[in-house]
């Protein structure tokens, strides 16, 4: 592949990606003016610089395979960038599909480079009196089998819902066969994988799902670079998450184009698909070349609004956690500066996790500005001292996260943080405000605060029109490829906030939707950082 670079964009590295989850057609949660058909991935692989792509029909991934099987290849006719995917149900309703054989040798003579299993959306499960019959042919021919449990449906749920054992016994049957695993987000999961990864060395992870921090590295540095699939899970995603993560990794180049693209291009051979030379063209602006992996320049660097420290958390492995290796990765991934607060706090000892904050600060106090994490359910008298004695620490902001504590977003006591805020003039960042007459409330008794909202919302969008001190965390921006630009139009750039929920998530899965936005660069640097300094310069001194 070759790329063209103006003198202006720094050069990033050539991956080569080919994306192994995108889904073409009108979807069940398609709104108004959704980005859906093959023209539209292909305008925005060519922005973000994925090269080709495995695509499956929506038909197939919601309705039935029979269907969606059938249009995905009209789809894909003479797009040579994109390459069918066929979803499967379990062998034995004849009147539904081909039986086991014929229908391996359809996907032979159509070139389908992977086949999707879908067990909850069809209802079946992978044992081997369901699925053996089905797999006997495609281990002999080594076709890749994605495996993937989510459910499109209205309120299904959508993170850790893949069965390990079952995909764990599946492995070990067909130990001929490539496995991928996927899903919408795979998180509290994650030490199950491990143990996945140990038992099985034909099971592989695409990575659209698996944004943790520093996840990338750790599984690269463990059990090699073959077992991760880069995939976007288009237009659920946009690209820019799965791709700046990846492009901007700790690993060797080598490794990042093994896990863009080589693995798949690998795993699909059984069926001789082309692939084609593709030229990209240049990134269209600095941020797009820093989210394909270009180094980040000093006056591009960013500020961070929302992020953990700790090292641990009772629901995944973090790993490179401690707190110097946090520092090296907050200075390679560019950020400058960082609001931080504990896990701890989240999950348990809330005194234990600030005393870690609080180190952190004395020992980097230009990296971090460090918030006082509070518990509601301790009460009006022990808030305040743990307010005072942050204070006394050296925390100059404040963090609320009662959803998580299972105390009431409207309790009585988020009173005492708002009005400590409002007579210190800080920050506080609450994970989520309640219904908007709430906050409305609040910064109208407390105005003096400055408000963020912990993670994306428009549902204050309203009152941030009549109140200057409200601001937006970007994390997350998963709506969809345009994510970012839909809040901007809404909330505008100037109330946006960058945060990557550090040690959560990675650095760069929460800056890709920013500097992959299709978006004027100012306001870009503004919600990478400007508007935060400002925030700084009057709140939290």
């Amino acid at each position: 592949m070759k790329r063209e670079a103006s003198s202006s964009v720094a050069l990033a590295p050539d991956l080569n990606p080919l994306d192994a989850f995108a889904v073409v057609g009108r979807h069940l949660f398609l709104r108004e003016g959704g980005r859906h058909t093959a023209g539209e991935l292909l305008e925005d692989m060519d922005f973000c610089g994925v090269a080709e792509a495995l695509v499956v029909d929506s038909l197939a991934r919601e309705n039935h395979p029979g269907e969606g099987n059938a249009r995905v290849l009209d789809v894909v006719a003479g797009q040579p960038r994109l390459h069918p995917a066929w979803v499967a149900l379990p062998p034995g309703t004849r009147d539904e599909q081909p039986g086991p054989v014929e229908f391996l040798a359809d996907m032979r003579r159509h070139r389908v480079g992977a086949l999707y299993l879908l067990p909850a959306q069809y209802r079946y499960n992978l044992s081997d009196w369901c699925l053996d019959a089905l797999l006997e042919p495609l281990a002999a021919a080594r076709v890749p089998v994605v495996i993937c449990y989510d459910e499109i449906a209205r309120g299904a749920p959508r993170q850790d819902l893949t069965d390990w054992p079952a995909v764990v016994a599946l492995c070990r049957r067909w130990p001929t066969l490539p496995v991928i695993a996927s899903e919408w987000r795979i998180r509290r999961s994650q030490r199950l994988i491990y143990r996945a990864l140990d038992a099985c060395p034909n099971l592989h992870i695409e990575l659209s799902g698996y944004y943790l921090y520093r996840g990338i590295e750790y599984i690269t540095g463990r059990w090699g670079a073959d077992r991760l699939i880069f995939g976007s899970n288009w237009p659920t995603f946009g690209h820019g998450q799965t791709l700046a993560t990846l492009a901007r990794a700790e690993i060797s180049l080598a490794d990042k184009r093994h896990i863009a693209g080589d693995n798949l291009r690998r795993l699909m051979h059984w069926c001789e698909p082309v692939h084609p030379q593709v030229q990209l063209s240049a990134p269209a602006d600095p941020y797009v070349a820093i989210g394909r992996g270009a180094p980040v320049a000093a006056k591009l660097r960013f500020t961070d609004c929302h992020g953990h420290l700790g090292g641990k958390a009772c629901h995944y492995h973090i790993p490179d956690g401690d707190l110097d290796a946090t520092v090296r990765e907050l200075e390679r991934q560019g950020v400058e500066q960082i609001c931080v607060f504990s896990f701890a706090g989240v999950f348990s000892d809330e005194r234990h996790g600030n005393d870690l904050v609080a180190e952190a600060v004395r020992r980097y106090p230009e990296r971090f500005v460090g918030f006082t994490l509070l518990n509601p359910h301790r009460g009006c008298a022990e808030m305040v001292r743990e307010l005072e004695r942050g204070a006394a620490m050296g925390l100059r902001g404040i963090k609320l996260i009662p959803h998580y504590q299972n105390y009431p977003e409207q309790g009585a006591d988020i009173d005492v943080a708002c009005r400590w805020a409002h007579e210190h003039r800080q920050i506080i960042l609450n994970h989520y405000w309640g219904p908007a007459a709430h906050l409305a409330r609040l910064t109208r008794d407390y105005p003096n605060a400055c408000y963020i909202a912990g993670h994306t919302t428009t549902e204050y969008a309203e009152l941030m029109r009549e109140r200057d001190n409200l601001y937006i965390c970007s994390c997350p921006l998963w709506d969809g490829p345009r994510g970012c630009e839909n809040v901007v139009a809404t909330i505008g750039a100037n109330r946006l906030l960058f945060g990557s929920d550090l040690q959560d998530l990675p650095i760069a899965w929460g800056l890709g939707p920013i500097l992959f936005a299709h978006l004027p660069a100012d306001e870009k640097r503004l919600i990478l950082g400007g508007n935060l300094r400002r925030v700084l310069e009057t709140y939290s001194r």
